[in-house]
Protein backbone atom coordinates (compact mmCIF):
# COMPACT_ATOMS: atom_id res chain seq x y z
CA UNK A 1 0.00 0.00 0.00
CA UNK A 2 1.84 3.34 -1.07
CA UNK A 3 1.51 6.33 1.06
CA UNK A 4 -0.50 8.48 -0.91
CA UNK A 5 -3.65 5.36 -0.71
CA UNK A 6 -2.49 5.29 3.09
CA UNK A 7 -3.03 9.74 3.41
CA UNK A 8 -6.28 8.94 1.40
CA UNK A 9 -7.83 6.57 3.67
CA UNK A 10 -6.49 8.29 6.47
CA UNK A 11 -8.51 11.88 5.30
CA UNK A 12 -11.79 9.44 4.68
CA UNK A 13 -11.84 8.04 8.17
CA UNK A 14 -11.48 12.07 9.46
CA UNK A 15 -13.75 13.43 7.65
CA UNK A 16 -16.18 10.20 8.73
CA UNK A 17 -14.99 10.83 12.32
CA UNK A 18 -15.82 14.45 11.75
CA UNK A 19 -19.09 13.90 10.35
CA UNK A 20 -20.16 11.39 12.98
CA UNK A 21 -19.43 13.58 15.80
CA UNK A 22 -21.42 16.62 14.07
CA UNK A 23 -24.23 14.05 14.05
CA UNK A 24 -24.05 13.15 17.44
CA UNK A 25 -23.79 16.61 18.71
CA UNK A 26 -26.66 17.96 16.34
CA UNK A 27 -28.39 14.64 17.90
CA UNK A 28 -27.91 16.09 21.31
CA UNK A 29 -28.99 19.23 20.50
CA UNK A 30 -32.04 17.98 19.06
CA UNK A 31 -31.75 18.45 15.54
CA UNK A 32 -33.44 15.53 13.72
CA UNK A 33 -33.85 14.80 9.74
CA UNK A 34 -37.57 15.25 8.82
CA UNK A 35 -38.47 12.99 6.20
CA UNK A 36 -41.78 14.93 5.46
CA UNK A 37 -40.02 17.91 4.40
CA UNK A 38 -36.24 16.61 3.51
CA UNK A 39 -35.15 19.17 5.35
CA UNK A 40 -32.93 19.08 9.09
CA UNK A 41 -35.12 20.52 12.04
CA UNK A 42 -35.01 20.59 15.98
CA UNK A 43 -37.39 18.82 17.74
CA UNK A 44 -39.89 20.24 20.25
CA UNK A 45 -41.93 18.97 22.98
CA UNK A 46 -45.11 19.09 25.01
CA UNK A 47 -45.13 20.01 28.74
CA UNK A 48 -48.28 18.83 30.78
CA UNK A 49 -50.09 19.56 33.44
CA UNK A 50 -52.47 17.55 34.91
CA UNK A 51 -55.13 17.76 37.70
CA UNK A 52 -54.62 14.04 38.52
CA UNK A 53 -51.93 12.14 38.91
CA UNK A 54 -51.00 8.83 36.96
CA UNK A 55 -52.72 9.94 33.89
CA UNK A 56 -51.33 8.13 31.10
CA UNK A 57 -50.69 10.59 27.81
CA UNK A 58 -50.66 9.09 24.55
CA UNK A 59 -49.58 11.03 21.27
CA UNK A 60 -50.58 9.86 17.97
CA UNK A 61 -51.69 6.60 19.67
CA UNK A 62 -48.62 5.93 20.89
CA UNK A 63 -48.29 5.67 24.68
CA UNK A 64 -45.32 8.26 25.83
CA UNK A 65 -45.72 8.20 29.59
CA UNK A 66 -47.46 9.39 32.30
CA UNK A 67 -48.00 12.81 34.37
CA UNK A 68 -46.73 12.20 38.09
CA UNK A 69 -45.43 14.55 41.04
CA UNK A 70 -46.15 15.93 44.52
CA UNK A 71 -47.66 19.50 44.37
CA UNK A 72 -48.48 19.30 40.58
CA UNK A 73 -48.62 16.60 38.41
CA UNK A 74 -46.66 16.91 35.54
CA UNK A 75 -44.99 15.49 32.66
CA UNK A 76 -42.65 16.30 29.25
CA UNK A 77 -42.80 15.00 26.34
CA UNK A 78 -39.42 15.74 24.20
CA UNK A 79 -38.08 14.95 20.74
CA UNK A 80 -40.92 15.80 18.36
CA UNK A 81 -40.76 17.07 15.12
CA UNK A 82 -42.89 20.04 13.93
CA UNK A 83 -46.22 19.34 13.28
CA UNK A 84 -49.41 18.76 14.86
CA UNK A 85 -50.05 15.87 17.29
CA UNK A 86 -53.35 14.58 18.36
CA UNK A 87 -52.65 13.98 22.18
CA UNK A 88 -55.08 11.92 24.46
CA UNK A 89 -55.03 12.03 28.35
CA UNK A 90 -56.68 9.03 30.19
CA UNK A 91 -57.28 7.81 33.57
CA UNK A 92 -59.55 5.33 34.61
CA UNK A 93 -63.11 6.39 36.00
CA UNK A 94 -61.99 9.79 34.62
CA UNK A 95 -63.06 11.97 31.14
CA UNK A 96 -60.41 11.50 28.85
CA UNK A 97 -58.76 14.71 27.39
CA UNK A 98 -57.92 14.96 24.03
CA UNK A 99 -56.26 18.03 21.28
CA UNK A 100 -54.61 18.68 18.65
CA UNK A 101 -51.35 20.59 19.31
CA UNK A 102 -49.10 22.28 17.08
CA UNK A 103 -45.00 21.40 17.88
CA UNK A 104 -43.31 24.31 16.44
CA UNK A 105 -39.30 24.57 15.49
CA UNK A 106 -37.36 24.25 18.46
CA UNK A 107 -40.10 25.14 21.00
CA UNK A 108 -42.27 23.21 23.69
CA UNK A 109 -46.00 23.40 23.89
CA UNK A 110 -47.76 23.89 27.17
CA UNK A 111 -50.64 22.13 27.94
CA UNK A 112 -51.51 24.08 31.66
CA UNK A 113 -54.03 23.32 34.08
CA UNK A 114 -55.76 20.36 32.00
CA UNK A 115 -58.37 18.77 34.76
CA UNK A 116 -59.75 15.50 33.96
CA UNK A 117 -63.18 15.08 35.64
CA UNK A 118 -64.82 12.42 37.29
CA UNK A 119 -67.27 10.09 35.42
CA UNK A 120 -69.23 9.95 38.27
CA UNK A 121 -70.13 12.73 40.72
CA UNK A 122 -70.45 11.65 44.61
CA UNK A 123 -73.43 13.11 46.29
CA UNK A 124 -72.59 14.35 49.74
CA UNK A 125 -75.19 15.27 52.74
CA UNK A 126 -74.03 18.43 54.13
CA UNK A 127 -77.39 19.56 56.39
CA UNK A 128 -80.93 19.48 57.07
CA UNK A 129 -83.16 22.60 57.62
CA UNK A 130 -86.74 23.24 57.86
CA UNK A 131 -88.68 23.38 54.55
CA UNK A 132 -88.83 27.52 53.80
CA UNK A 133 -88.74 29.66 50.40
CA UNK A 134 -85.93 31.37 49.38
CA UNK A 135 -84.51 32.81 46.47
CA UNK A 136 -80.61 32.30 46.70
CA UNK A 137 -77.97 31.58 49.51
CA UNK A 138 -74.34 30.95 50.13
CA UNK A 139 -72.39 28.64 52.32
CA UNK A 140 -69.46 30.84 54.07
CA UNK A 141 -67.10 29.77 56.82
CA UNK A 142 -69.18 26.60 58.45
CA UNK A 143 -72.23 28.76 57.79
CA UNK A 144 -75.18 28.47 55.68
CA UNK A 145 -76.96 31.81 54.72
CA UNK A 146 -80.86 31.51 52.83
CA UNK A 147 -82.20 34.73 51.48
CA UNK A 148 -85.52 35.54 50.80
CA UNK A 149 -86.00 38.13 48.19
CA UNK A 150 -89.38 39.02 48.35
CA UNK A 151 -89.25 39.24 52.51
CA UNK A 152 -86.07 40.53 52.61
CA UNK A 153 -84.29 38.11 55.16
CA UNK A 154 -82.00 36.30 55.68
CA UNK A 155 -81.05 33.45 58.18
CA UNK A 156 -77.69 32.06 59.16
CA UNK A 157 -77.61 28.49 60.07
CA UNK A 158 -74.67 26.55 61.59
CA UNK A 159 -73.66 24.00 59.70
CA UNK A 160 -72.35 21.67 61.89
CA UNK A 161 -75.77 20.66 63.71
CA UNK A 162 -78.65 22.99 61.60
CA UNK A 163 -78.92 25.25 64.62
CA UNK A 164 -80.84 28.70 63.22
CA UNK A 165 -78.19 31.62 64.48
CA UNK A 166 -79.56 34.84 63.23
CA UNK A 167 -82.50 35.97 61.18
CA UNK A 168 -81.93 39.63 59.31
CA UNK A 169 -83.18 41.67 56.93
CA UNK A 170 -81.50 42.72 53.57
CA UNK A 171 -80.85 44.63 50.51
CA UNK A 172 -81.56 42.68 47.47
CA UNK A 173 -78.15 43.09 45.46
CA UNK A 174 -78.05 44.21 42.04
CA UNK A 175 -77.55 41.36 39.52
CA UNK A 176 -75.11 41.09 37.34
CA UNK A 177 -74.60 39.11 33.91
CA UNK A 178 -70.83 39.72 33.66
CA UNK A 179 -67.82 38.09 36.10
CA UNK A 180 -64.45 38.96 36.65
CA UNK A 181 -62.28 35.71 36.20
CA UNK A 182 -60.24 35.35 39.29
CA UNK A 183 -57.03 36.52 37.73
CA UNK A 184 -58.67 39.55 36.95
CA UNK A 185 -57.90 39.38 33.22
CA UNK A 186 -61.08 38.05 31.81
CA UNK A 187 -64.36 38.63 31.73
CA UNK A 188 -67.42 36.14 31.50
CA UNK A 189 -70.62 37.52 29.89
CA UNK A 190 -74.05 36.55 29.35
CA UNK A 191 -76.06 38.27 26.65
CA UNK A 192 -78.95 37.57 24.71
CA UNK A 193 -78.92 33.74 25.29
CA UNK A 194 -74.92 33.34 24.36
CA UNK A 195 -72.17 33.25 27.09
CA UNK A 196 -68.82 35.11 25.89
CA UNK A 197 -65.51 34.75 27.17
CA UNK A 198 -64.46 38.90 26.25
CA UNK A 199 -65.15 38.72 22.75
CA UNK A 200 -64.94 35.02 22.43
CA UNK A 201 -67.87 33.23 21.82
CA UNK A 202 -68.17 30.20 24.36
CA UNK A 203 -71.64 28.61 23.98
CA UNK A 204 -75.02 29.15 22.54
CA UNK A 205 -78.58 28.19 24.51
CA UNK A 206 -82.24 27.61 23.21
CA UNK A 207 -83.20 26.37 27.32
CA UNK A 208 -82.71 29.11 30.24
CA UNK A 209 -79.18 29.15 32.06
CA UNK A 210 -79.71 29.10 35.68
CA UNK A 211 -76.21 29.86 36.55
CA UNK A 212 -72.78 30.46 35.58
CA UNK A 213 -69.06 30.86 36.91
CA UNK A 214 -65.27 30.60 36.72
CA UNK A 215 -63.53 27.53 38.32
CA UNK A 216 -60.96 29.22 40.81
CA UNK A 217 -57.84 28.78 37.95
CA UNK A 218 -59.89 30.90 35.28
CA UNK A 219 -59.48 28.48 32.40
CA UNK A 220 -62.34 26.85 32.78
CA UNK A 221 -66.52 27.89 32.96
CA UNK A 222 -69.17 25.73 34.36
CA UNK A 223 -73.05 26.95 33.87
CA UNK A 224 -76.23 25.14 34.72
CA UNK A 225 -78.95 24.79 31.93
CA UNK A 226 -82.19 22.71 32.91
CA UNK A 227 -80.68 20.42 34.94
CA UNK A 228 -78.09 19.83 32.92
CA UNK A 229 -74.15 20.97 34.58
CA UNK A 230 -71.47 22.00 31.55
CA UNK A 231 -67.70 22.31 32.80
CA UNK A 232 -65.49 23.72 29.67
CA UNK A 233 -62.23 24.50 29.29
CA UNK A 234 -60.82 28.38 27.93
CA UNK A 235 -58.36 26.89 25.86
CA UNK A 236 -59.60 26.11 21.84
CA UNK A 237 -56.19 25.40 20.06
CA UNK A 238 -57.08 23.01 17.41
CA UNK A 239 -60.48 23.89 17.38
CA UNK A 240 -61.42 21.80 20.24
CA UNK A 241 -62.66 22.99 23.30
CA UNK A 242 -62.83 19.96 25.74
CA UNK A 243 -65.97 19.90 27.89
CA UNK A 244 -68.19 17.43 29.94
CA UNK A 245 -71.90 17.23 31.36
CA UNK A 246 -73.28 16.19 33.90
CA UNK A 247 -77.22 15.55 34.53
CA UNK A 248 -78.03 16.69 37.72
CA UNK A 249 -81.79 16.56 39.00
CA UNK A 250 -81.88 19.73 41.08
CA UNK A 251 -83.70 23.17 40.96
CA UNK A 252 -81.98 26.34 41.43
CA UNK A 253 -80.80 27.89 43.43
CA UNK A 254 -77.55 26.21 43.05
CA UNK A 255 -74.35 28.07 44.94
CA UNK A 256 -70.51 27.32 43.54
CA UNK A 257 -67.89 27.54 46.04
CA UNK A 258 -64.74 28.68 44.01
CA UNK A 259 -61.99 27.96 46.23
CA UNK A 260 -62.91 24.49 47.20
CA UNK A 261 -64.32 23.59 43.84
CA UNK A 262 -67.36 22.25 45.72
CA UNK A 263 -71.22 22.79 44.05
CA UNK A 264 -74.00 22.89 46.38
CA UNK A 265 -77.94 22.52 46.09
CA UNK A 266 -80.62 21.41 47.72
CA UNK A 267 -83.32 18.77 47.35
CA UNK A 268 -86.81 20.06 48.76
CA UNK A 269 -89.35 17.64 50.64
CA UNK A 270 -92.72 18.63 52.39
CA UNK A 271 -90.66 19.03 55.87
CA UNK A 272 -87.62 19.67 55.01
CA UNK A 273 -84.47 21.16 52.61
CA UNK A 274 -81.51 19.05 52.66
CA UNK A 275 -78.22 20.35 51.35
CA UNK A 276 -75.63 18.46 49.69
CA UNK A 277 -72.17 19.16 47.65
CA UNK A 278 -70.48 17.58 44.96
CA UNK A 279 -67.05 18.33 44.47
CA UNK A 280 -65.97 18.96 40.48
CA UNK A 281 -62.15 17.91 41.07
CA UNK A 282 -62.43 15.06 43.22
Amino acid sequence: MTRRIRRFIFLIFVVFFVAVSAGVVLFAQGFRFDFGSLKVVKTGGIFIDTSVDGAKIYVNDKYAGATNGILKYTSLVSGLIPKNYNIFIYKENYYPWNKVVEIKNGMVAELNNIILFPLELKKIKVVEIPSQIFSEFAVNNGKLEIKNAKAKTVKIYNLANSELLTKETFKSATTTNEIISPDKNKKLIFSDNKLWVDKDLVASFELPVDFFDWFDDSEHLLWLSKNELTIAELDNRGGKRNSVKYYLNIDSPVFWDRDNSDFYFFDKTLKTDVLYKINLKI
